[in-house]
C-alpha cells in the first residue's frame, strides 16, 4: 500500500503535465494566403515582443532584399534567435509586422508560410530512423537527387562508408553520429526543401573547429543564389555577408557591412574585436 501511495503521487503529477499540453491552444488557421514563391523582400516594422514581462525585441525595423544574404549578431540574450522563431510563424505578433512581398505573415497558411524557409539550426534533430527517411521526411524523393544533397553538405563523404547506407538506422536525436555528421544531414535536409529563404541560427556554435570548417563549406554550398539570414556565433563567418544588423538588447543598434562597420569602430567592431581574442 505504501508504494502504491508513491505510483499514485507520480501519476496525479504526471497527469498535470499531461493535461496542460493537451490544453494548449492549437496554432492559429485563419491564413489565407498561398503564396510558395519569394519575389522582392521581407519587411519588419516597429515589431516588439516579450515572453511575459521579459522584453526581447523594441520597436525593431529591418529589410530583407531577395538575394541578399544578412547576418543578425549580437551578445546572448539581443533577440536574434526569436526573430527567427517570428519569421516562422511560431509565436503570434503582440506588436509591429513582419511581410513578406508584401503580405503580413499572418495572413499566411502556416503550411505554406513555413515552405518559403528552410531552416538549419544548433538545435539537430534527427529522428530514429534511416539517413533516408531523415531526409525525405515522407516525401517520395530519387536516389539521385538524395545523393546531390548529399554532396551539396558534404555529407556524401561520410553516408556511403556506412555499412547500410542510405538506409543506416541513425539512433534517437542521432546519437550514433557526430556533431559535424548530423549537422550536415540537417543541411542536406534543408536543400531538399527547396526553400527560397535559408535561416541559420547559430548552425556551427556547437562544433569543434574541424567539424566547424566542413559544415561552414556546406553552408555556403547551401546558401548559393539564395536569400539568407544568418544568427552569426563566429563573426568570421560572415564577412561577406551582404548587410549585417547588429542587436543589444532588442534593439537594432547598427547596420551595415563588415567592410563599413569596422570603419565605424562601434558596437560591431568590439564584438569583432572580442570574437578575434
Amino acid at each position: 500500500f505504501s508504494q502504491a501511495n508513491v505510483k499514485l503521487s507520480q501519476s496525479l503529477a504526471a497527469d498535470e503535465r499531461i493535461q496542460s499540453i493537451l490544453n494548449h491552444d492549437e496554432e492559429r488557421k485563419t491564413g489565407r494566403v498561398e503564396v510558395h514563391n519569394f519575389l522582392e523582400e521581407i519587411n519588419i516594422r516597429n515589431l516588439s515582443f516579450s515572453y511575459g514581462e521579459n522584453n526581447v525585441l523594441r520597436n525593431l525595423n529591418l529589410d530583407v532584399k531577395r538575394g541578399q544574404k544578412v547576418a543578425l549578431v549580437g551578445l546572448s540574450g539581443s533577440g536574434k534567435s526569436t526573430l527567427i522563431n517570428l519569421l516562422l510563424g511560431l509565436y503570434d505578433l503582440p506588436l509591429g509586422n513582419i511581410s513578406i512581398d508584401g503580405y503580413d505573415i499572418n495572413e499566411f497558411k502556416l503550411k505554406c508560410l513555413r515552405s518559403q524557409f528552410g531552416l538549419v539550426s544548433q538545435d539537430i534533430f534527427l529522428f530514429n530512423d534511416t539517413i533516408r527517411n531523415n531526409l525525405s521526411l515522407g516525401k517520395e524523393m530519387s536516389d539521385d537527387l538524395i545523393n546531390e544533397a548529399l554532396k551539396v553538405s558534404y555529407a556524401d563523404e561520410f553516408v556511403h562508408k556506412l555499412p547500410n547506407g542510405l538506409d543506416t538506422v541513425v539512433g534517437d536525436r542521432g546519437t550514433r553520429l557526430s556533431g559535424g555528421q548530423k549537422q550536415r544531414l540537417t543541411i542536406a535536409r534543408a536543400y531538399l526543401q527547396k526553400a527560397p529563404i535559408l535561416l541559420f541560427d547559430e548552425a556551427t556554435s556547437a562544433l569543434d573547429n574541424e567539424s566547424e570548417k566542413v559544415v561552414q563549406k556546406a553552408l555556403d554550398n547551401l546558401a548559393g543564389e539564395k536569400t539568407v539570414i544568418a544568427v552569426a556565433h563566429r563573426l568570421s563567418t560572415i564577412q561577406n555577408y551582404d548587410v549585417i544588423f547588429v542587436m543589444q538588447d532588442g534593439e537594432l543598434v547598427e547596420s551595415g557591412s563588415h567592410a563599413d562597420l569596422m570603419a565605424k569602430g562601434g558596437d560591431y567592431a568590439k564584438l569583432y574585436e572580442l570574437s578575434v581574442e
